[in-house]
C-alpha cells in the first residue's frame, strides 16, 4: 500500500501465489551485492492459514507491480512458520515456529544465515529452557526480545549471533510455563527511552525497563525521607 495519502492507503502491488503469509518484515537492503538498495521482504508462510509446507520466503518488493521471489526455504521439524526478525547487521535471521514446541519439549527459535539471500542456510537454534511456546520476537542492537506466551518476556544477548543466550526475563503467567496460547503475545522494544511494552491476551498492557531492579518512594510534603 502507498501511504502518500494516509487517510486512504492505495494498493500498489501484491504477491499472491497461493501462499498464506502470516507475518513479514520489509527492509531496505544495504549490503554489497545485486540486492544492495533493494526493498526486501522476509515472509513466514504456509499453504493456508491452517498450515502446511511451512517456509521462509524472501521477496524483492522494490517494484510493487512485479514482486519477484528470491528464495523459498523449508526447514527440518517445521510445523507453522510464524514470525521472525533480522539481526542488527542483517547477516542472520531468527524464526519462531509456533506449533513445533511439542516436538522438542519447549520453545526452539531457529537461526539462519542470510548472507546469500538466494540460498539461506540453517545454523541451529536457541531456547529459553522453558517449555512454553515461542512467539513474536524483535531485535534491537545485540538484544532479542521474545514474547513466549505463558513464560512471558524473554531477553537474549545475541552478541554471538548464532548462539543467543538468555540474560533476563519477566514471567507474566507465573502459574506455569505450559504450551498453551495464553498471556504474553507480543512486545515492542524500540522506544528511544528504553521502555519496553508487551501485549498480554488476558492482562492487557505491560510496561518494563530492562536492568537491575530499583525501588523508589514518593513522600508526602513535610515528611522526612527514610
Amino acid at each position: 500500500y502507498s501511504l502518500a495519502n494516509p487517510a486512504a492507503p492505495l494498493l500498489v502491488g501484491q504477491w499472491n501465489t497461493g501462499r498464506y503469509v502470516h507475518e513479514c518484515q520489509v527492509v531496505t537492503w544495504n549490503l554489497p551485492g545485486i540486492y544492495n538498495g533493494k526493498q526486501i521482504a522476509f515472509c513466514y508462510s504456509e499453504d493456508s492459514s491452517g498450515g502446511g509446507n511451512p517456509r521462509m520466503e524472501i521477496l524483492d518488493v522494490t517494484n510493487k507491480a512485479a514482486i519477484s521471489p528470491i528464495s523459498s526455504t523449508p526447514y527440518t521439524g517445521s510445523q507453522f512458520s510464524h514470525q521472525g526478525w533480522l539481526s542488527n547487521n542483517k547477516l542472520h535471521l531468527y524464526l519462531n515456529d509456533e506449533l513445533d514446541d511439542g516436538s522438542f519439549g519447549g520453545a526452539r527459535t531457529r537461526v539462519f544465515s542470510i548472507s546469500n539471500l538466494a540460498a539461506p542456510s540453517y545454523l541451529g537454534f536457541f531456547t529459553s529452557g522453558a517449555p512454553s511456546i515461542d512467539h513474536n520476537l524483535y531485535v534491537k542492537g545485540n538484544r532479542i526480545y521474545e514474547s513466549n506466551y505463558r513464560s512471558g518476556l524473554r531477553v537474549f544477548d545475541n552478541s554471538t549471533p548464532t548462539a543467543p543466550t538468555q540474560i533476563g526475563f519477566f514471567d507474566t503467567y507465573p502459574e506455569d510455563d505450559g504450551q498453551e496460547f495464553n498471556s504474553l503475545w507480543s512486545n515492542y522494544p524500540y522506544f528511544a527511552s528504553g521502555t519496553i511494552i508487551g501485549g498480554d491476551i488476558e492482562k492487557g498492557l505491560w510496561v518494563w525497563r530492562y536492568g537491575a531492579a530499583k525501588l523508589t518512594f514518593d513522600y508526602p510534603s513535610g515528611l522526612p525521607a527514610l
